[in-house]
């Protein structure tokens, strides 16, 4: 099967963007069951975390650090602490600097969100 073959990529600025909102427990869980009854969760293979410079629904990409943009910390904490996404990869996708400050900053939020 063909199908089987394929796995999807989920950018939080860009689902943000168009207008899926995941900034609440409630929205989260509404958001990812539309995901998984239209791609699959099975699907997803990787998580490409970034917060948003612009609002949702602008269908601008923009990205911003994670919790220093319209999506801010909530939105990432249901990610994070989702089981169904635990050992996918994440790749940080914001503004790099050549010291890699930015990126140690971002991952030591997220891992700041994960809950015990």
């Amino acid at each position: 099967d063909d199908k089987a073959r394929v796995g999807v990529c989920m950018d939080t600025c860009h689902i943000f963007a168009a207008g899926y909102d995941y900034r609440t427990p409630e929205l989260y869980a509404a958001t990812m069951a539309q995901f998984d009854s239209t791609v699959g969760l099975d699907r997803l293979k990787v998580l490409h975390l970034n917060d948003s410079k612009n609002p949702l629904g602008s269908l601008k990409d923009r990205h911003d650090h994670i919790g220093d943009g319209e999506i801010g910390l909530e939105g990432f904490r249901q990610f994070v602490n989702d089981p169904r996404l635990a050992g996918l990869p994440g790749i940080l996708e914001a503004e790099k600097d050549d010291a890699g400050d930015n990126d140690r900053r971002n991952i030591a939020t997220l891992r700041s969100l994960v809950q015990a």
